[in-house]
């Protein structure tokens, strides 16, 4: 049953056999367009934000806060108290005791003095929003890498379907060949079969890798942002020694946990964790605050003026609080132990990714070195095949089996460049190198 997927690829297949109208980048601009076109780096990145945006939330504990405010006021009754004479002095204004109707503006001040726990709150946010700016960095190099990745693995695809051009090419020489020598006489009708049934599963196979192809190049669209298909040029890949294998295990070590944005985040946390545990202990001391008002009335206050200020010092000290503060620092506790351990598996985890990595990579090195040799050896064999089948000492069989070693030898070798490239990027991603 053939899928609505299937026949899109087979529908584009059709519109463009040839790939012209596929847009085609070099891997250097299309890791570009994807910093800033990822959808999955933006969420990476607002995530890093928000971090941030919070502290500067944790800052606002300890800066002045100001505030305005209006009242409109209306009694059933207003009191006017008179203050009687001395003698021979005269009457002093009248005093409102509680105005019928009155308009007040007031404007706070509050400053915080000493405020121990919100240092310490501050110095666990900053330390969040940079472990969060480094997780984001390496989700930015994870992305890059698999993007890399997945542009070789489409390179193999396009060297895929020109092995199984190619197989199509020599199983319809062999149908013409097989022909010829059944009309001529020297051989039977069924080798004709046998080749024209070849030639069909030639052509299968390339109906498969052209739809393979497709679905890679649509892939990589759609990891940069985009609707339809993208191609992604790639550098050659080969077999060259390695640098890397030839460093010491202790000297990559290094530069992993030197370079890894992992490390950094693990750090950040273990940091933040270690100063969440110091704000809770900064809980149980007392916290000292300044405010000031300034007011202005249009009616005269019993004190006779319409406007006046105040300003206080305020020492407070939570004696008990039902034991939140308690609870804060045992919660503080166990996230400073779960990140301390946090950041130990993420330093195994690195370590067991370089070497790792490294053992890939050399391999994949090996494997490429004999798909190469695999390769020569199957086109050899493929040609002599051939050239036995005209000269009548060789059947069909023989050339069809040679050509089958000879497209395997060939997708093979797409195969091994496509994961030594990939291992080379892993070493890469391993090591916290930018590619």
């Amino acid at each position: 049953m053939v899928n609505t997927a299937s026949i899109a690829i087979l529908m584009w297949l059709a519109a463009s056999p040839a790939g012209g109208s596929t847009p085609e980048l070099t891997l250097a601009d299309a890791l570009a367009e994807l910093d800033h076109r990822s959808l999955a780096l933006a969420q990476a990145r607002s995530r890093a934000d928000e971090a941030s945006a919070l502290t500067r939330q944790s800052v606002a504990a300890l800066l002045p806060t100001l505030s305005a405010q209006a009242t409109y006021l209306r009694n059933s009754d207003a009191a006017v108290f008179a203050i009687p004479a001395a003698p021979g002095a005269p009457a002093g204004p009248p005093r409102v005791i509680q105005p019928l109707e009155s308009t007040t503006v007031t404007g706070s001040a509050r400053v915080p003095l000493v405020v121990p726990n919100a240092w310490f709150d501050l110095a666990a946010a900053r330390d969040s929003a940079r472990g969060a700016g480094r997780s984001a960095d390496a989700a930015r190099l994870a992305l890059r890498i698999g993007f890399a990745q997945a542009a070789y693995l489409s390179a193999a695809a396009e060297e895929t379907v020109g092995a199984s051009d190619r197989a199509v090419t020599n199983a319809a020489e062999l149908v013409r060949s097989a022909e010829r020598r059944v009309a001529a006489g020297t051989a039977a009708p069924l080798d004709a079969l046998k080749a024209r049934t070849e030639l069909v599963r030639r052509e299968s196979d390339l109906v498969g890798a052209r739809a393979g192809l497709a679905r890679s190049l649509l892939a990589l669209g759609v990891l940069l942002g985009r609707e339809g298909p993208l191609r992604v040029t790639v550098p050659p890949v080969d077999a060259t020694p390695a640098p890397e294998l030839e460093e010491p295990g202790a000297a990559l070590w290094g530069e992993a946990l030197g370079h890894r944005p992992e490390i950094a985040a693990e750090q950040a946390r273990v940091r933040a964790a270690e100063a969440g545990v110091r704000s809770a202990w900064a809980r149980l001391a007392p916290q000292l605050s300044a405010s000031g008002a300034v007011f202005s009335s249009d009616e005269p206050f019993p004190t006779g003026e319409k406007d006046g200020w105040r300003a206080t010092i305020d020492l407070t000290w939570a004696l008990y609080d039902g034991g939140f503060r308690y609870g804060k620092r045992r919660q503080a506790d166990a996230q400073l132990a779960g990140a301390r351990a946090g950041a130990e598996a993420q330093r195994l985890a690195v370590l067991q990714e370089v070497e790792d990595a490294r053992r890939d990579l050399a391999v994949a090195r090996e494997r490429l070195r004999l798909a190469e040799t695999q390769v020569r050896l199957a086109g050899d064999t493929a040609a002599s095949a051939r050239r036995s089948f005209e000269a009548g000492v060789a059947s069909s069989l023989d050339v069809i089996d040679a050509n089958d070693r000879l497209y395997g030898a060939e997708t093979g070798l797409a195969d091994a460049r496509a994961r030594l490239a990939q291992a080379r990027l892993d070493l890469a991603r391993a090591l916290g190198r930018e590619i």
